[in-house]
């Protein structure tokens, strides 16, 4: 099974807030039931990722690789590479990013 977050189209900080505080306790709940090999596919298209948000995503990665096996990413384009990038430095993370969310759906299930 397939954990879609959408991150899609967030354009404030006070929002992603919000939606990473919802995607954590779903992450929590998940670690709780002894999961380990979610699939996760992250949704960034058209979002903004700045200041507080990037250190929430930062936590919330670390977290994560507790529980998934692997994470498709997309959305990323220009300068979110960049972030991304560091984000995967420090979380250590085994994700990869996709032009498509069938691309992205394809590589989750392909093992």
């Amino acid at each position: 099974m397939i954990y879609y977050v959408d991150y899609s189209n967030i354009k404030t900080n006070d929002e992603f807030l919000a939606v990473i505080k919802q995607t954590n306790a779903f992450r929590e709940k998940i670690k709780a039931e002894g999961k380990n090999n979610l699939l996760m596919l992250v949704d960034l298209s058209g979002s903004f990722v700045y200041g507080e948000v990037l250190e929430e995503i930062k936590k919330a990665g670390k977290f994560t690789k507790e529980i998934t096996a692997r994470e498709a990413v997309v959305g990323i384009t220009g300068g979110k590479k960049i972030l991304l990038k560091i984000v995967q430095t420090i979380t250590q993370m085994n994700l990869r990013v996709f032009d498509t969310l069938e691309e992205a759906k394809d590589w989750l299930v392909s093992e």
